[in-house]
């Protein structure tokens, strides 16, 4: 069985394992949604800039501004096909994470549990020396005890 010092060991490494791949899972996180508020935000602009169009449209366009506006829009939907590439790469990686971060927080638990099973036979250990220096002492005490003759 391994030492109680090395089992400490471990545990605390396997702690600061998983608080780093927690920290890093927060940052992936925040990376997906701030990839994803970007592509909110390119959509709703699409949006907004296509309705706007559509209403000065009608009443009546250059075929200057109509050339113009399907350029801009399909930049914009060229952004939006980018950012949706984004989000989908972010949210594979913040999966990736959510699961190392469960694999750590696994492994420091199974060395929790060995860390605590080891500390309760320690004791029990103890408990079962003190329980027979605390008979063989009572045992030397009556031992010497002279013996009453009837």
């Amino acid at each position: 069985m391994a030492t109680s010092h090395s089992l400490k060991l471990l545990l605390e490494y396997a702690r600061k394992q998983t608080d780093d791949a927690a920290i890093g899972l927060g940052k992936l996180n925040l990376k997906q949604q701030e990839a994803e508020k970007t592509l909110q935000l390119l959509i709703d602009y699409r949006t907004n800039y296509q309705t706007q169009f559509t209403q000065s449209a009608s009443h009546g366009i250059s075929p200057v501004e109509w050339r113009n506006f399907k350029i801009f829009v399909g930049k914009l939907d060229t952004a939006i096909q980018a950012q949706q590439a984004l989000v989908t790469t972010t949210r594979q990686h913040a999966a990736a994470g959510s699961t190392h971060y469960h694999k750590q927080r696994k492994r420091m638990q199974s060395y929790a549990t060995l860390s605590h099973r080891a500390e309760l036979t320690r004791q029990k250990h103890l408990q079962q020396q003190e329980q027979r220096l605390l008979d063989e002492h009572t045992s030397h005490k009556f031992s010497k005890r002279p013996k009453n003759s009837e």
